[in-house]
């Protein structure tokens, strides 16, 4: 990323546009920051406390720095924003802002991004920078953790678990398991993540061999974003066992496959927002600062 870009020097005006309380966290910090933050999309069943919202769109789209959730849209039509009166549509939004605003946004699809270069305004989309990835699969693992506790009927310390994938929610997660008494494997593809697996203390499987073993898990996590547990493994899985998919769309568990089987399985997406989300909100805070600081906005 480029250390600044024209026309975005000594920006404060910032509006949080959309998202749920890892935004108004946001927003809360960036105004003990020193911005001059409005918010917009927040107009039921939310404690926004003293934070100053814009009575429109329009007025909204009046800071220099315009910040969407995590994810940007969930639909591409509309700015993700469950605690809006009305919803904010995407057409409204890119008819009213201009090409000199700077867009931070979150999880960006690729229908949403290509919007954005149409328009020709520019956007970063922040859920790719690598600290807030990092940081974010904290939570995202103690929520996995947290349903396990809840829908399983013996305790983890002592079950068998497999971790499918060994990226960076796959490496917390594995730890914090083993660290509870967990009896965990986790697969990988790349040679050196399986290595790595067995320098850590689990076992190691390749992840084109997991059907051959999945009858020996009480619990299964999938953190890979493509489906990986297809009708082969699932069929092949003790029935009693739990399956829970923290990876995004589409996932990594063949849903129908798993009805069919009658295998549990549970989505849990956008977990630190659920679980933690104000941790959540001060990750997305310290990311959004260290961009604009690469950018000389701050």
């Amino acid at each position: 990323m480029p250390s600044r870009k024209e026309g975005f020097d000594l920006m404060k005006t910032v509006s949080v546009i959309g998202g749920d309380l890892r935004a108004v966290t946001l927003a809360k910090l960036l105004v003990k920051d020193g911005y001059d933050v409005t918010i917009f999309g927040f107009e039921r069943e939310i404690d926004t406390g003293t934070l100053k919202a814009a009575p429109d769109l329009i007025k909204a789209l009046d800071s220099e720095v315009i910040i969407l959730p995590i994810p940007a849209s969930g639909d591409a039509k509309t700015v993700n924003a469950p605690f809006a009166q009305t919803p904010i549509l995407l057409d409204d939004f890119f008819s009213l802002i201009g090409p000199s605003k700077l867009v931070l946004a979150g999880h960006i699809s690729k229908p949403v991004a290509a919007r954005f270069d149409a328009e020709g305004v520019v956007c970063i989309d922040y859920y790719n920078r690598e600290e807030l990835m990092v940081k974010n699969a904290v939570p995202t693992a103690e929520g996995a953790i947290e349903i396990a506790l809840q829908e399983m009927p013996v305790t983890l310390s002592g079950s068998s678990a497999l971790v499918v994938g060994y990226g960076r929610i796959g490496k917390i997660l594995s730890a914090i398991l083993a660290a509870m008494g967990v009896k965990v494997t986790v697969s990988a593809r790349r040679l050196g993540d399986l290595a790595w697996i067995e320098a850590s203390g689990y076992k190691a499987v390749h992840t084109s061999m997991i059907s051959a073993k999945m009858n020996e898990y009480d619990i299964i996590f999938n953190t890979v974003p493509s489906i990986v547990l297809g009708e082969e493994a699932l069929s092949c899985m003790n029935p009693e066992a739990l399956v829970i998919d923290l990876a995004s769309v589409p996932g990594g568990v063949d849903i129908e496959a798993a009805k069919g089987l009658n295998r549990r399985v549970i989505w849990a997406l956008s977990l630190p927002g659920k679980t933690a989300p104000i941790s959540a909100g001060k990750i997305i805070k310290d990311t959004i600062c260290n961009i604009l600081n690469e950018l000389e906005v701050s």
